[in-house]
């Protein structure tokens, strides 16, 4: 477990919903949708009810569930619609609960803490440096979470919830951030979301207490006592209560660290504090145990790099990892090898991005840039690391012979350099582009051509100096702080520089679409505050000892990845998008990787990663196996859609859940308990007296963020059309009369809240109509011809060599990694599968326990559930059933897909009921329900979809048919619901529950009836 096992606050609050390890709760959401349901709650808030052994009340969860949407609401209201991801959720919920707590109930909860510390969790876990809980314990809250995770979306909430709560009318609110770089960007989120914000700049004049002003300063410019004149700013001068905001407090220096540590306690001494960072896994160790019981009291969430790299997120990553004596080798032919081996790593990057630039865009990868980074940029005693890389790039350019000897020898695998199986380390390396290699286009595609490299000092830029080859465009760029010490150490390796006063910033150049700079070479401080998604190939320069922190954030920054709709994942996709999914680390000297890697093993995520064959089973009847087929043209490029009023179109918003809480919460002003309140339903719409008081302005902002949100590209209305939704009767509100009644502007603000969540189901409905009539107009029958994908990626941390070894044995022997099941790498056999084997989720039991990792991702405990529950149906009956019956197990995003209303949906499993000429197609999700709607939920009545399209396309020799399985049992589908199905009902409509032994018969049954 390493240092988690001391973040008591956190596990505590992970017991209230029943778990030990974070993954089990991020595994209940991770799935869901993002975004509120029709009853205005957040999916999320649906499965956490859903769950077992919750040590929280339903009624607590949804009234923390209603803050959230409130403290969004405000961040969304000048700014694009943001969205909370599973992750950020927790994050926030678990703030909610522990401000909650201190508020309302703080001694009860120093109690709650102590009891599940002393007589709970020390029982279990050998923790004995953690004492009790004490009121100062808990005024700090940090937050342990990767760079990119969003940590500035949290503190802008965070910022919300102290107020909501208030602990105390705080003095002064102070953001402390590492650098002027990440104060500016904060400055600029802060604005977009709302706060009131400023930078010290050198005076606090001006400065606002009563808007609740954030103060933004670097923790350089906070001195103890001022001395002198400059932008120092003495502590004394935040008197009083202040609240705290510290953004990535960390720079690994001891004695630094201490003095920063010194300075922020003095600022927070009666207040409190908020502390985000991505790097706290390199300053948390059990001999600095001071620091060690701070944090394991203050971190109340845990999304760290390993969270978020296992999660799917950001892009996965190649260290060169070399385990053995170098002393074999020289250090100039280390070098040079390093070098041509990362050029060739980045030639590989640019050709596949070329080659699928359509699927790039598609998946919003960005063009590939190499980068080199360190920490020093001139060299006296020695050359610098930078310069050391300028005069590798001029040989490159200038001597052929060289590089074509280098890239031979790394081709065949001969360079000396061994992995620790004893392997040559480019053995299995640049697969994709020894199929395609032409030094010519390398030179052309790199460098922008063959030539003298030349270097020009932008006079428009400051310290900034290009790099060209002749005449050609800039393909490079050098960013540093002192040109003309730098220019000096140039000419002594006879490297002249010549000007440039027309260019403007190569560096600004950087984020443009159409950039020619392929290669960056600066400073170490890209590492803090610089925002760009195409970092692909990383050198590492000076990185020195006891630099953890930086190593991190500049790992962080390398990792990012936009992914398909801003998901921020990788796709999992062909092994050409894996290649530009994929940050390659490499350094001119052994002793940065070797430093790199003891920051990343910091970070639990050096992993062993194990390729496991698929096998196809019954090829031969592929061509006789039905999928449906999607049109290639796009409903959005195609058509132009205006907003109108479509009489087919009905549907119900259930309000009720919020007006219970949305009545309690006043009443309880008046001295009547919330639990009390029950109001009447009724059935209500909007008249035209209230549709005229709403602001439409706000609605109108809502709805284009909507739009633009959906990606509805091509739906065009304007207010008129929206109030006439509003107008129509194509919807009812089930609810209170009560919620219509305007008695203050919180009335008037809910009910533009209502009217904004009716138009959007409305819209949502209208656009998705008109898109599934233009789809399903060119949807067809076609032969099965591939499935999704042809291995498997495992990944197992480095130190479990066993575990390694006996997968590696295991993938040797395909007839028994496919047919047999063992707990070495856990798989399901059922021979009617398309492929195998069949890989189960790690459960953390037995040898499978280390396995942190499968690509595509294992079968869920549902969808093993089903495997199982149709192996032993067919096997029970097999003298009875005289098809055959085939079964493929889809991948997500990257399977057979078909539209869903338009929305795209890929069913976790194709079943085929093949008798003679007749064939029925069978779309199996076997998932929970937490967050549907009832009856009406879009899955359920895909069935109808399906039947219809069935009817459309006329062969009578296929029928089309859907279940839903649901893990989710019936009785926690209900709760907290208004007039919910019988379990008959869902049935009727083909969602059969996993908790029913008969759940096999039930599904073969309606199948053979119809």
């Amino acid at each position: 477990m390493g240092i988690e096992k001391y973040l008591v606050l956190n596990k505590y609050l992970l017991s209230l919903f029943g778990v030990e390890d974070i993954r089990d709760l991020l595994n209940q959401l991770k799935d869901k949708k993002e975004g509120i349901d029709s009853d205005g709650r957040s999916y999320f808030v649906n499965a956490l009810i859903g769950s077992q052994n919750l040590n929280i009340s339903d009624y607590t969860l949804l009234e923390y569930d209603k803050n959230i949407q409130e403290y969004l609401r405000k961040i969304n209201s000048k700014r694009e619609q943001i969205t909370l991801k599973y992750f950020q959720y927790l994050a926030v919920l678990f703030t909610e609960i522990v401000l909650d707590n201190l508020k309302n109930r703080k001694n009860e909860f120093l109690q709650n803490l102590n009891h599940f510390l002393v007589e709970d969790y020390k029982q279990k876990h050998s923790i004995d440096i953690i004492d009790k809980f004490t009121e100062n314990d808990l005024k700090k809250l940090a937050f342990w979470m990767a760079t990119g995770a969003g940590k500035t979306l949290i503190m802008h909430i965070n910022y919300h919830q102290f107020f909501k709560y208030e602990l105390f009318p705080p003095d002064n609110i102070i953001l402390i951030t590492p650098n002027e770089g990440l104060s500016k960007q904060h400055f600029e989120e802060l604005q977009k979301s709302g706060i009131p914000c400023r930078l010290y700049l050198g005076d606090l004049n001006g400065s606002s207490k009563n808007n609740k002003e954030v103060l933004i300063v670097e923790i350089t410019k906070l001195v103890e006592e001022k001395k002198g004149r400059g932008k120092t700013l003495p502590v004394e001068a935040f008197e009083g209560k202040n609240l705290l905001f510290v953004d990535e407090g960390h720079k690994g220096r001891r004695s630094e660290e201490q003095k920063w540590a010194k300075l922020r306690d003095k600022l927070a001494k009666d207040g409190f504090v908020f502390e985000y960072s991505a790097t706290f896994g390199q300053i948390l160790n059990e001999r600095q145990r001071e620091t060690l019981e701070i944090y394991a009291k203050s971190i109340v969430f845990d999304y760290s790099y390993k969270y978020f790299y296992l999660d799917g997120y950001g892009k996965d990553f190649s260290v060169i990892n070399i385990r053995q004596n170098l002393t074999e080798i020289k250090e100039e032919d280390f070098q040079e090898m390093m070098f041509v081996a990362n050029l060739l790593s980045f030639y590989e990057q640019l050709l596949a991005y070329e080659e699928n630039k359509h699927l790039a865009k598609e998946l919003n990868i960005e063009k590939p840039l190499w980068i080199f980074v360190g920490t020093t940029v001139t060299g006296r005693e020695e050359e610098s690391d930078v310069i050391q890389i300028v005069d590798f790039i001029k040989r490159v350019l200038s001597d052929e012979k060289w590089l074509k000897g280098w890239i031979d020898r790394i081709f065949k695998g001969n360079t000396g350099l061994k992995d620790e199986r004893g392997k040559d380390i480019f053995e299995n390396k640049f697969v994709y582009l020894k199929k395609r290699f032409e030094l010519e286009n390398l030179y052309r595609m790199v460098f922008g051509g063959k030539g003298g490299l030349e270097l020009y000092e932008l006079k428009n830029a400051e310290g900034e100096i290009g790099l060209k080859v002749g005449e050609n465009h800039y393909f490079g760029v050098i960013n540093i702080g002192n040109v003309s010490e730098f220019k000096k150490e140039l000419e002594k390796k006879r490297i002249t520089v010549g000007q440039d006063a027309i260019s403007h910033s190569l560096f600004d150049d950087i984020k443009k679409e159409d950039s020619k700079i392929n290669i960056l070479i600066g400073s170490k401080k890209f590492i803090e505050g610089w925002d760009t998604w195409r970092v692909s190939s990383m050198g590492l320069l000076n990185i020195g000892k006891g630099q953890g922190p930086q190593i991190i954030q500049l790992f962080g920054r390398g990792v990012r990845l936009k992914g398909k709709g801003m998901s921020l994942k990788r796709s999992a996709g062909k092994p050409e998008i894996r290649l530009l999914e994929t940050l390659n680390i490499y350094s001119i000297k052994a002793d940065y990787l070797n430093r790199f890697l003891e920051a990343i093993r910091n970070e639990e995520v050096e992993f062993e990663t194990i390729e496991v064959p698929v096998k196809f089973q019954h090829e031969d009847k592929w061509k006789n196996l039905y999928i449906l087929s999607k049109p290639e043209r796009s409903f959005e490029e195609e058509k132009v859609l205006k907003l109108s009023i479509d009489n087919t179109i009905s549907y119900t918003v259930d309000l009720l859940p919020k007006v219970l809480m949305y009545s309690a919460e006043k009443r309880e002003e008046a001295g009547i308990k919330g639990q009390q309140i029950r109001p009447e339903s009724q059935e209500i719409r909007f008249t035209e007296d209230i549709v005229n008081l709403l602001d439409w302005e706000r609605i109108w902002k809502e709805i284009i963020e909507f739009k633009t949100q959906r990606q509805y590209w091509n739906l065009v209305f304007d207010v008129s059309s929206l109030k006439k939704i509003l107008l129509s009767d194509r919807y009812k509100i089930f609810s209170s009369q009560e919620i219509m009644k305007i008695t203050n502007d919180d009335d008037m603000r809910h009910l533009e809240d209502i009217a904004i969540l009716v138009i959007k189901r409305y819209i949502d409905l209208f656009y998705k109509k008109s898109a599934k009539r233009f789809e399903t107009e060119n949807l067809r029958y076609d032969n099965l011809k591939q499935v999704p994908f042809d291995n498997y990626i495992v990944k197992i941390k480095k130190h479990d060599n066993n575990l390694v070894n006996a997968i590696r044995n295991l993938i040797e022997d395909l007839d028994k990694l496919v047919k047999e099941e063992t707990e070495i790498l856990p798989r399901v056999y059922f021979e009617g599968s398309l492929y195998l084997p069949l890989l189960l989720e790690s459960k953390g039991k037995g040898e499978s326990k280390e396995i942190d990792k499968i690509s595509p991702p294992g079968l869920v405990e549902s969808e093993e559930k089903f495997v199982r529950g149709l192996r032993e149906y067919l096997k029970r009956y097999k003298e009875k059933i005289n098809a055959e019956i085939y079964l493929l197990r889809n991948l997500p995003f990257s399977g057979i897909g078909f539209q869903l209303q338009w929305s795209t949906f890929y069913p976790d499993f194709i079943m085929w009921i093949k008798e003679e000429e007749q064939q029925t197609i069978v779309f199996v999700d076997p998932k929970g329900l937490e967050h549907a709607r009832g009856l009406d939920d879009e899955k359920i009545q895909f069935r109808n979809e399906l039947k219809e399209l069935e009817q459309k396309l006329g062969n009578d020799k296929v029928v089309l048919d859907s279940f839903i399985l649901s893990i989710t049992p019936y009785e926690n589908l209900i709760r907290q619901r208004n007039n919910p199905p019988s379990k008959d009902e869902f049935m009727e409509h083909n969602v059969l529950f996993l908790e029913d032994e008969d759940w096999t018969e039930r599904l073969f049954n309606r199948l053979t009836a119809k």
